[in-house]
């Protein structure tokens, strides 16, 4: 009995990377589940596809007895020797059935089979493709926009972005490709499910990664990002190397690595600024672009610290709504207080 299976299956596994042996596999436990639910009686039978033409064939496993008292489950020497002529007394052996009215029910089986198993196949290695893709940055296409979310398509993959997880301000416009980071690959019922966001920290430092060699290969470390979503992020960063210039390797030449992240998520502003083991140091590069005449440290124990700017730059140390003061102290973890130097 040939079900023309073996070329079907190396499509399969040439177009939708489907393993025609795991496919094999499968078919052959519905086949024996269906000819036992038929046929199988009491007899304990098994279903072996023939690999190299297609041919299924239903046998019966039998144990090789002096004496036969279940004929269901066992064979005489004698007779065994006439299936396979190296048989020997408490050994099974296979023999095969005639399963000339099966035929119609193994076909039925088989399409039914091969749709239902090819089409979770299809949807495990479609989550084996995208599962990697959690915790990056990737690209989505935006195919319609509503109230409430955005639906995008990420390569062969369809999902949403809430309107609440993309950037205050922006607008997202159909057709537009835009990044994205993958917060989660789930694996569900219905095929791979991609959890995205453009909000958090992450998706600032993998967008670096993306710009910047020197932080994806590890010569540039991010140490801290703070960030308000569509007004402003701080990142600090430092070198593991004396001759890299960290702040200079993350804004480009010409600035054209950090305008490529602010053009990914304007309106926003990005401050690009060293780190410092020393705190008063660190905090006074926090409060970019404003810049510190001097750096008190108030209180190492409750981490408190007082800033000292020129009388025309406290607006710009402040920042509108006190939105600078409040990143320079979430980046460093430090209360900060800036004053005007008289």
């Amino acid at each position: 009995m040939n079900l023309n299976l073996l070329e079907a299956l190396e499509q399969l596994e040439q177009e939708k990377n489907i393993r025609k042996e795991e496919v094999l596999e499968i078919l052959e436990k519905a086949l024996q589940s269906a000819y036992k639910k038929n046929f199988g009686g009491e007899s304990d039978v098994q279903v072996i596809i023939d690999r190299l033409t297609g041919d299924i064939g239903v046998y019966e496993k039998l144990l090789v007895v002096e004496e036969v008292s279940d004929p269901h489950q066992e064979i005489t020497l004698d007779e065994a020797l006439k299936i396979d002529p190296s048989a020997k007394i408490g050994e099974t052996i296979l023999r095969r059935l005639n399963i000339k009215k099966f035929k119609r029910i193994a076909a039925q089986t088989a399409r039914q089979v091969l749709i239902q198993k090819i089409r979770e196949l299809e949807k495990d290695n479609l989550y084996n493709i995208y599962a990697d893709l959690k915790g990056s940055v990737t690209t989505a296409e935006v195919l319609r926009v509503t109230e409430g979310w955005a639906d995008l398509r990420i390569g062969k993959i369809d999902t949403r972005i809430p309107l609440k997880e993309v950037i205050p301000g922006e607008e997202l416009r159909p057709n537009a490709l835009i990044k994205v980071f993958v917060v989660d690959v789930l694996k569900t019922t219905k095929g791979p499910k991609i959890l995205v966001t453009r909000r958090g920290s992450q998706f600032i430092e993998e967008l670096l990664k993306l710009q910047v060699p020197e932080v994806e290969n590890g010569d540039v470390k991010v140490i801290a990002i703070a960030r308000e979503e569509g007004v402003r992020t701080k990142v600090a960063v430092d070198s593991t190397d004396v001759k890299i210039d960290p702040i200079g390797a993350c804004i480009g030449e010409g600035g054209i690595r950090i305008g490529e992240i602010l053009r990914e998520i304007r309106p926003e502003k990005v401050d690009i600024l060293r780190w410092s083991a020393d705190p008063a140091k660190f905090v006074a590069n926090a409060i970019a672009p404003a810049s510190a005449i001097e750096v008190k440290i108030s209180s190492e124990e409750n981490r408190e610290a007082t800033v000292y700017v020129a009388p025309t730059q406290l607006s710009l140390a402040i920042g509108k709504g006190g939105q600078n003061a409040r990143l320079a102290a979430k980046l460093t973890g430090w209360k900060i207080d800036i004053k005007p130097l008289m």
